[in-house]
């Protein structure tokens, strides 16, 4: 049965509300694509060589990163031990190889007027005019937000350092766009980011909560006016 994807995502919105209700904080790219998804662990694999080589070029509109579409010019995917990832065997690379900036996005289930946090690893390598460390995150009320991580040493791809970025975000629809992008248009490398995840901060209550919320307030203004 095919089961139209506004719907699998309400199913899945709801899911996510009962377990932070329950005290969980599920990140939602794993949720919805699999354990793995968010720190671009999943996919086939197909570098170009090894060493240095040891990356995959994915183009605008590929999905090989399970959950993700790559957006701009392209990005590369990186594996270990020749680049380093924050964690796990792989990371991507916001600079496209052949010198363009790339993006990648990711479509969520999200609860409208609901505050989530999008946090993720980000690392630059340094030493050359073409490489870039800043970029822009876009989500639901956060528009081309930009961050910044410091370079690390001179060609020190398996030696990458990761830095937390850290952001929020009101979702305005039931499904959300997130999208992480290289701020420099001709970039050869940089910024790399992992372990991307979105994760349930405040839900927005629901109907009876609001009524009860309104009778409280009206009893408590009840009693002061009786004093």
């Amino acid at each position: 049965m095919n089961i139209p994807q506004t719907t699998r995502f309400a199913a899945l919105a709801s899911l996510v509300l009962a377990a932070s209700q329950a005290g969980a904080a599920p990140n939602l790219i794993d949720q919805a694509y699999g354990a793995g998804a968010g720190s671009f662990e999943l996919g086939v694999y197909v570098p170009r060589g090894s060493g240095l080589s040891n990356f995959q070029s994915l183009l605008a509109g590929a999905s090989t990163l399970t959950g993700w579409q790559v957006g701009g010019l392209g990005v590369d995917w990186l594996g270990t031990p020749d680049y380093a990832a924050a964690s796990g065997l792989h990371a991507v690379d916001l600079g496209y190889f052949d010198v363009a900036a790339g993006s990648v996005s990711v479509t969520l289930p999200t609860q409208v007027g609901a505050t989530y946090a999008l946090d993720f690893m980000a690392a630059a390598v340094a030493g050359f005019p073409s490489y870039t460390n800043t970029g822009t995150v876009s989500a639901g009320s956060l528009v081309a937000a930009g961050f910044s991580v410091p370079f690390s040493a001179a060609n020190a791809f398996s030696a990458q350092v990761y830095f937390p970025q850290s952001f929020s975000f009101v979702a305005t629809s039931i499904s959300t766009v997130v999208s992480i992008a290289a701020a420099v248009a001709g970039t050869s490398y940089g910024p790399v980011i992992d372990d991307v995840s979105v994760t349930l901060l405040s839900a927005v209550p629901e109907p009876g909560t609001w009524a009860l919320w309104a009778l409280g307030g009206t009893m408590l203004l009840a009693r002061r006016f009786r004093r």
